[in-house]
């Protein structure tokens, strides 16, 4: 969740509510509902974003466990395994594919993100 982003989070939560009910309705006709909940994915129009801007793209970076941002392979990867007979039981799931963002500690977090900017003075946050 983020601050001062209602709409927003109020969208992210009802997709998760719509897969799990739509699992529930379209279940018994052997149709499974997941949803892909992603972290930062450096698609071509992100990548443009960051062009100018390395230290701000290693800000994001630094902020991931797996200490780097997704790439659309990550999300297509995700994608191909619920299709999968591998994930035939799978069905009303969220799943993140974000680098392991969701599970970490806010209050370390801050921390080390205080700790970064402080030590790249060149980081561009606009």
């Amino acid at each position: 969740m983020a601050a001062n982003s209602l709409v927003y989070e109020t969208g992210k939560s009802a997709v998760i509510g719509m897969t799990r009910q739509m699992a529930i309705d379209f279940g018994p006709m052997g149709i499974r509902v997941n949803a892909i909940c992603p972290g930062h994915i450096l698609t071509e129009g992100l990548s443009k974003m960051w062009e100018g801007n390395e230290a701000g793209l290693k800000f994001f970076e630094s902020q991931y466990p797996v200490r780097r941002v997704g790439y659309p392979d990550d999300i297509a990867n995700a994608i191909g395994f619920l299709c999968s007979e591998d994930a035939s039981f799978i069905t009303g799931h969220a799943l993140f594919v974000d680098g392991g963002l969701t599970i970490q500690l806010q209050e370390n977090f801050g921390v080390q993100q205080a700790k970064y900017a402080r030590g790249h003075p060149e980081l561009i946050l606009d």
